[in-house]
């Protein structure tokens, strides 16, 4: 790990990954941009639903397809969105939040605006996360 990676840095991430893996195992659905992003969340921990945006549908039929699978009665919010923080990213992060709204629909953005804030350009995608794979399993497992 370079040493301009600090300890509280690291930490930080693994407890907004830790509090989103505990919340995704309970069932709440993370929507990610691809494979890899999913895979990432696995080899975290993360064994609640995660469903991937790139299946050749339009962002309105994936909204829909994404509410009828998971009809949270009462419950908000309706899934966690995790697109990447780059440009594309950030475009797909919007229109979707402005469809499920449209819908009524309550979306969860916290563990990417935790990435974005903390992460500070260091990586843009989710699966640039995996350079600090290892370390954050560690901290993970242990009592953060």
């Amino acid at each position: 790990m370079p040493s301009n990676f600090s300890r509280e840095w690291l930490i930080q991430i693994a407890k907004a990954f830790k509090i989103s893996k505990e919340i995704n195992n309970e069932g709440l659905p993370i929507l990610v941009e691809g494979k890899r992003d999913r895979d990432l969340l696995f080899e975290l921990g993360f064994s609640g639903p995660i469903e991937i945006l790139n299946r050749g549908w339009n962002l309105e039929k994936l909204a829909i397809f994404l509410i009828e699978k998971y009809p949270q009665s009462n419950k908000t919010p309706t899934l966690s969105i995790l697109m990447d923080w780059d440009r594309t990213g950030g475009r797909l992060q919007n229109k979707l939040i402005q469809i499920f709204s449209s819908m009524d629909k309550n979306i969860d953005e916290t563990l990417r605006n935790e990435l974005i804030r903390t992460l500070n350009g260091r990586t843009k995608t989710v699966e640039g996360i995996r350079f600090i794979l290892n370390e954050l399993l560690e901290l993970m497992e242990s009592k953060i």
